[in-house]
């Protein structure tokens, strides 16, 4: 045993998940963290681990956090049938696994949102159920299936969304930022109400409260007057917690009192170190192209999932999928799961990995910023990534990246002599620029949606009452127009008298991964802001690049900046197979 408290990767009923424990635990009582579902996991991600470490090093007491079937890492897919009642049933499994692997009795179920909805369901059918910890939860099924549909039309007509392919079949689904609840689920979902399914084992439930709520203040009376010992505190914090992950702040004090409560600790979950260990043998997801292993690298700082198939394409490259922003290694709308068992259909092998910093990887430092790990960390995180790889037997390595990921695709197919390829999504910049992803930010949206914006009645309203952030907006569309006025006339003089400026820069960059040989394809949404960033330096569309043999650039209509749009998502998937097939990547196939 170390030092510190641990975590490692487990896996029970084809779910992924983390199992933390102490450094010292005769805890008789255990925690099962139910967390929320779609893009409200991907926000709560880090804050999650980091309160399962504060449970197992403050609390002394085990916990186990995992996926539920068909999101994260979990095998499955949302479209399948009976996703809510697995769900469900994965918590019960969650239990008997934490049971039998450290010896606890007695049982603590702490949810978040749908996950707390979930745990009040599952613990009717648990014994031995100690507590309920119920955070913000989901109270009425009917209501949170409107808000996502709200949330969905909210997206649509922002300035990223706008020109979006219709992502969600109505009939059949409804979700938001590239997660979905289907049919069945809905039917599921639809029909619960917490204050008739208030009856549990548990002897006390804890409520957390993001406002003096009617449902809440009912679903309390409800739980007294079955004798239940229910207390409610408020959650000051849930506004900065459930946000865009790139700005997800844990709830520290929201924890500490949840940890108060339970009698295990008071004081605060800050800064905690954890090892992370090595999976079992047997701990992998197995599916119907292959299987996947949680790969610890890099002396212990690294996470990924290495994704093997059953039958490989030898001389095929491996794939490494890399972050998007502050989202964690399954990617917005699970796109970097689905597309690596879309691969190992394909006989290729790929590793989806956390940078140092997101996801469970390990911080570089103790308060990390994007500026930090992107500007300074990534590229080396990544080039660890394809060392990772090499050691699988791989010779050559392909990067996908997605925005900020792309741009870590692009440099480090500089770095790193066996990357020969690169598909980059949405690629909003060349180099970094400091500061440009502080909190409170808004999408810049492209010059192109602007112009489109100023035939909008709506528009113009937003603009005349302030909400539209019209002078900023016209700000950045000046910056875009100054540089690429200044890259037009500095271009004769390029290099010359030791003259140079960012277009020469980044037109370096090209002309070195042509040396290298490096195959690289650009993706672009029609209306995406990196569109405009591209032409800046490029002319439309990047003609200028037409002229580089190893450089493809597409223009796709309907392509969403994140690939929320599941038609997006499967336009892209295809698009990387076939840039895959390049005879320069796979020789045999000339």
């Amino acid at each position: 045993m170390t030092n510190n408290p641990t975590m490692r990767p487990v896996t029970f009923d084809s779910c992924f998940g983390w199992l933390h424990l102490p450094t010292v635990s005769n805890a008789t009582t255990g925690v099962v963290l139910c967390s929320p579902f779609g893009y409200d996991a991907l926000c709560v991600h880090r804050g999650w681990r980091d309160f399962a470490i504060a449970l197992t090093e403050l609390g002394g007491i085990p916990a186990l956090r995992f996926d539920y079937p068909g999101t994260g890492d979990s095998d499955g897919n949302e479209e399948d049938p009976q996703r809510f009642r697995m769900w469900i049933a994965s918590i019960k499994a969650a239990a008997r696994y934490l049971r039998a692997t450290t010896g606890v009795r007695r049982l603590i179920l702490c949810g978040l949102r749908l996950g707390a909805t979930l745990a009040v369901l599952a613990a009717k059918e648990l014994d031995g159920v100690d507590s309920l910890v119920l955070m913000a939860p989901v109270i009425a099924g009917k209501r949170y299936i409107r808000e996502l549909g709200m949330q969905h039309q909210g997206w649509l007509k922002s300035t990223i969304g706008h020109e979006s392919a219709e992502p969600y079949d109505y009939a059949r689904a409804v979700g938001v930022f590239g997660f979905q609840l289907y049919a069945d689920t809905l039917e599921e979902l639809s029909a619960v109400d917490l204050n008739h399914h208030a009856r549990s084992s548990a002897t006390r439930v804890l409520l957390h409260d993001i406002c003096d709520s009617v449902p809440m203040s009912r679903l309390v009376a409800r739980y007294r007057a079955e004798g239940v010992r229910a207390d409610v505190q408020f959650f000051p914090e849930y506004d900065k917690f459930l946000v865009d992950p790139r700005f997800s702040v844990p709830p520290r004090k929201a924890f500490d009192s949840v940890i108060e409560w339970l009698g295990i600790h008071s004081g605060t979950t800050a800064k905690l170190a954890v090892e992370i260990l090595s999976p079992a043998a047997d701990a992998r997801i197995d599916f119907s192209a292959g299987h996947e292993t949680v790969a610890v690298f890099g002396g212990g700082r690294y996470v990924g999932v290495f994704c093997k198939p059953f039958r490989a394409q030898e001389s095929a490259p491996a794939v490494l999928l890399v972050n998007a922003g502050g989202c964690h290694r399954v990617g917005d709308g699970r796109l970097a799961v689905l597309m690596a068992r879309r691969l190992a259909g394909q006989g290729i092998a790929s590793l989806r990995m956390d940078l140092g910093g997101i996801g469970d990887s390990r911080h570089h430092e103790n308060d990390p910023t994007l500026d930090a790990l992107y500007a300074g960390h990534a590229v080396t995180d990544a080039t660890a990534g394809v060392e990772f790889l090499i050691t699988t037997g791989h010779q050559k390595v392909v990067i996908f990246g997605v925005c900020t990921g792309a741009y870590v695709g692009i440099h480090t197919a500089l770095a790193h002599p066996r990357v020969v390829g690169c598909m980059a999504v949405n690629l909003p910049f060349f180099f970094w620029r400091a500061g440009q992803k502080k909190h409170g930010d808004f999408h810049f949206g492209s010059n192109r949606g602007y112009w489109r914006a100023l035939c909008s009645p709506r528009k113009w309203l937003l603009l005349l009452t302030g909400r539209a952030h019209g002078f900023v907006k016209a700000m950045e569309v000046a910056r875009r127009l100054t540089v690429r006025l200044t890259a037009l006339a500095a271009s004769p003089f390029e290099g010359q008298f030791g003259f140079n400026t960012p277009t020469g820069k980044i037109r370096q960059v090209i002309r070195d991964l042509g040396r290298k040989g490096v195959q690289i394809s650009l993706i672009y949404g029609s209306l995406d802001p990196g569109r405009d960033e591209l032409e800046i330096h490029f002319g439309p569309s990047g003609r200028q690049l037409e002229k580089q043999p190893n450089i493809t650039v597409d223009i796709l209509k309907g392509l969403d900046h994140a690939l929320f749009a599941y038609t997006a998502r499967n336009v892209v998937m295809a698009r990387f197979e076939e840039f895959l097939r390049n005879p320069v990547l796979m020789p045999e196939l000339r």
